[in-house]
């Protein structure tokens, strides 16, 4: 199998290694909104949104990006410094091309085919989650286990050279990938099954760019140590890990993937589980990896004193913004409060993240270099002495609350930016 890069949308990811970049333009004069999301091995999660109003977007090609809306679960597939260009159809469909390689329109084409006719690329619990969803919006209800009519569908149009080979390789793995995986959801499961992951592993350092395929090791992992016995527990599976692969590139993603989010969601009061850092800095090899959870253990944010963020701005009207890096509706806000901020520029904006993950808040910010920076950002660390935010309240996201040039709380559930309402609320106070 060749190497091959990819970016996709809503159902898959990737991964490369070069310091190369995929630039993806909107040029649609739809309104709407089309949520993107960014994962690779390294970045487990990232998110950005495009629309009329924001429409490039810039990523590394260690990334993919895919499109959480459930009505454009269609794939965008780029190699390396291409620039991808795409629309967005009355059926929510996803059509991209790319100038300096044509053939990426017809891939995007059958994207579109495989998805109306055969529903999104999707593994059985995925499936039965979706179901009722599904059949509530009147989606095709076509699911098989083996993607049988995909695989075809894919040999079509490779056949027919509508399909670069690195697409072709990537869905033909994507394809397996998913079959085994299904596999693995029987009762009773074939030892044949694991047999035939085992053997991938000497390809895996290529295998590693397909999404479907990391998933498919992470239920290796699950189903191999509950047929064995084992105890389930995180320094459990890591032990596992380190001890049942000879592989060091499936070593180290499987320790990362297994670690960071607990990590990162962790109650930053209550000690992280040292048998399992323990086993992660003995056996992963990436530094990158490495570099990320070490990261995720430092203190995600001193405690907040609102009073204090707010007398750095004595006499000025001040708007704050209480958002985190997984809201889209937040992110949604950004470019019409951009334009808020360059016209009022005697009003102070501060915006105040809940995200527990100090690397995603970092990420979040670096896509939205024009509007947040370290002077006007904060990641929350709640203070119980902080009465103003008590007074505040803040259970949902996104939330905006205007602050007098007194420090006192003119509106604690402002309108957002995006509304004419807080504009005439800011004139009525300047």
């Amino acid at each position: 199998m060749t190497k091959f890069y990819t970016i996709l949308v809503f159902s898959f990811f990737s991964i490369a290694s070069f310091a190369q970049q995929i630039t993806i333009k909107y040029v649609g004069n739809n309104e709407g909104v089309i949520n993107l999301t960014s994962e690779s091995r390294e970045n487990i999660y990232d998110r950005a949104v495009l629309n009329t109003k924001n429409r490039e977007l810039i990523v590394d090609n260690d990334c993919s990006i895919f499109c959480n809306d459930i009505f454009r679960n269609t794939s965008i597939f780029a190699a390396p410094n291409e620039t991808l260009e795409f629309d967005v159809d009355e059926k929510g469909l996803i059509h991209y091309s790319c100038a300096s390689n044509p053939i990426r329109k017809s891939e995007s084409e059958f994207l579109n085919v495989s998805f109306e006719k055969y529903g999104s690329i999707k593994n059985l619990p995925n499936y039965n989650q979706l179901k009722v969803v599904m059949a509530s919006q009147k989606m095709n209800p076509y699911f098989d286990k083996d993607y049988i009519k995909q695989k075809e569908l894919l040999e079509t149009y490779y056949k027919e050279h509508k399909l670069s080979k690195e697409f072709y390789d990537y869905f033909s793995a994507t394809f397996w990938s998913l079959t085994l995986y299904n596999e693995l959801e029987e009762k009773t499961i074939n030892p044949k099954t694991f047999t035939a992951i085992e053997e991938s592993f000497d390809q895996a350092d290529t295998l590693l760019d397909v999404d479907k395929y990391r998933e498919l090791l992470q239920n290796y992992v699950q189903k191999r140590m509950k047929v064995l016995g084992l105890k389930k527990s995180l320094s459990g599976e890591m032990e596992f890990i380190s001890k049942n692969f000879n592989n060091q590139n499936i070593v180290d993603y499987l320790l990362y993937s297994t670690i960071y989010y607990p990590i990162s969601i962790r109650d930053q009061k209550v000690p992280f589980d040292p048998k399992a850092l323990e086993i992660f800095r003995k056996y992963c090899k990436n530094e990158v990896f490495v570099a990320n959870v070490e990261n995720e253990l430092k203190p995600a944010a001193t405690p907040l004193v609102l009073k204090e963020i707010i007398k750095k701005h004595e006499g000025k009207l001040v708007l704050i913004d209480f958002w985190a890096s997984w809201c889209m509706p937040c992110r949604e806000e950004f470019p019409d409060e951009k334009k808020l901020m360059d016209k009022y520029t005697d009003v102070a904006f501060v915006f105040i993240s809940i995200d527990k993950s100090a690397n995603s808040w970092k990420k979040a910010m670096a896509v939205y270099k024009d509007i947040l920076n370290k002077e006007n950002s904060v990641l929350i660390a709640k203070s119980e002495k902080d009465e103003l935010l008590k007074q505040i309240n803040v259970t949902t996201i996104p939330r905006y609350v205007l602050i007098g040039k007194d420090g006192k709380i003119i509106h604690k559930d402002a309108p957002r930016p995006s509304t004419p309402e807080i504009k005439a609320l800011i004139e009525k106070y300047l």
